[in-house]
């Protein structure tokens, strides 16, 4: 397996590539004899996240607008209107005049409120996509393979980043730990915050769709010189006349 290092430059291009990345390394993955040992398809929601987030602009800007022109309030002295429209009974016969109006526009701190809780609810969603869609694993591969006399790497591609682009990190810094379940586990590299989301549900293993149960287990056993955290209970196999049921969930 191979691996090119991109070296960094602006602060723009390291944003875009690593987002908050301060250790890895911009790699690109360049071996096409060698499947990586793990791959995994996006859920939809990363693949389309910027689609997501242009409509989440479309909307808070469209909010932010019908706020501040357009959120108004009944007027409180309706008495008052009413006298006033009696007097001019006349003058409100005639249909060239315009109609009194029962709302005017809300005060200013008021409508300036509401616009910042707005732009602050568009900017939250359009974060929690980024970092979310940038910690969601789609590749992994470790190199050089297993008993080689250097030091092993992890190569990491997210479903932020495009073509064969990806981190790599030296495999000593790095751990897996237990997930929620069987069908999921969490990567951390030492020095850096947060953590990568490995989930092993149709996943494919060394270029070849594997089930839960044998993409955990060969994952486990590449990393046999890498550490983990946690008991990591074992996964009981499935009698293959079991088709579906809580059995069947289970040892998936």
């Amino acid at each position: 397996m191979q691996t090119v290092i991109i070296p960094r430059t602006s602060f723009f291009a390291r944003f875009l590539n690593l987002r908050s990345i301060r250790s890895g390394e911009p790699s690109k993955y360049v071996d096409t004899n060698a499947a990586p040992v793990f791959q995994r398809i996006p859920p939809w929601w990363a693949r389309w996240t910027w689609a997501l987030i242009a409509c989440d602009l479309f909307m808070t800007g469209s909010a932010i607008e019908l706020t501040w022109n357009h959120w108004s309030q009944l007027v409180s002295d309706l008495e008052s209107i009413s006298v006033k429209n009696k007097e001019n009974k006349s003058a409100a016969e005639d249909k060239h005049l315009p109609a009194e109006q029962p709302y005017t526009i809300r005060p200013t701190w008021q409508r300036f409120g509401l616009c910042a809780a707005h732009l602050t609810l568009g900017v939250g969603v359009a974060a929690a996509l980024l970092v979310t869609q940038a910690r969601f694993v789609r590749t992994v591969a470790l190199l050089p393979p297993a008993g080689a006399k250097q030091d092993r790497r992890v190569f990491v591609q997210c479903a932020h980043n495009w073509g064969n682009h990806g981190i790599t990190f030296p495999l000593r810094r790095c751990s897996l730990e237990e997930g929620r379940n069987e069908t999921e586990m969490i990567l951390r590299v030492s020095g850096e915050r947060g953590h990568w989301y490995v989930g092993l549900a149709d996943a494919i293993i060394d270029g070849k769709p594997a089930s839960t149960l044998d993409a955990r287990n060969t994952i486990l056993q590449e990393w046999k010189e890498g550490r983990r955290v946690g008991k990591w209970t074992a996964a009981t196999k499935v009698d293959s006349r079991w088709k579906s049921g809580p059995i069947v969930r289970q040892g998936r």
